[in-house]
């Protein structure tokens, strides 16, 4: 993930309130592969907001 991608994820995630962000923590860590290590929490939030059509409109992809 670039940075400029990694800003903004934040960027979108700042959208949500702080209890939709603690179920989204909550629902990562019930994920069964985030014990390998090869699924990050910014992978993770990528694909639940499905941001990487708007990278790829933008340019960021």
């Amino acid at each position: 993930m670039t940075v400029e991608q990694h800003d903004d994820l934040i960027i979108e995630l700042s959208f949500y309130s702080p209890s939709q962000i603690h179920m989204m923590v909550i629902e990562y860590h019930q994920c069964p592969n985030k014990g390998d290590y090869q699924y990050p929490f910014y992978e993770f939030l990528k694909e639940k907001l499905e941001i990487e059509g708007y990278w790829k409109k933008v340019g960021l992809a």
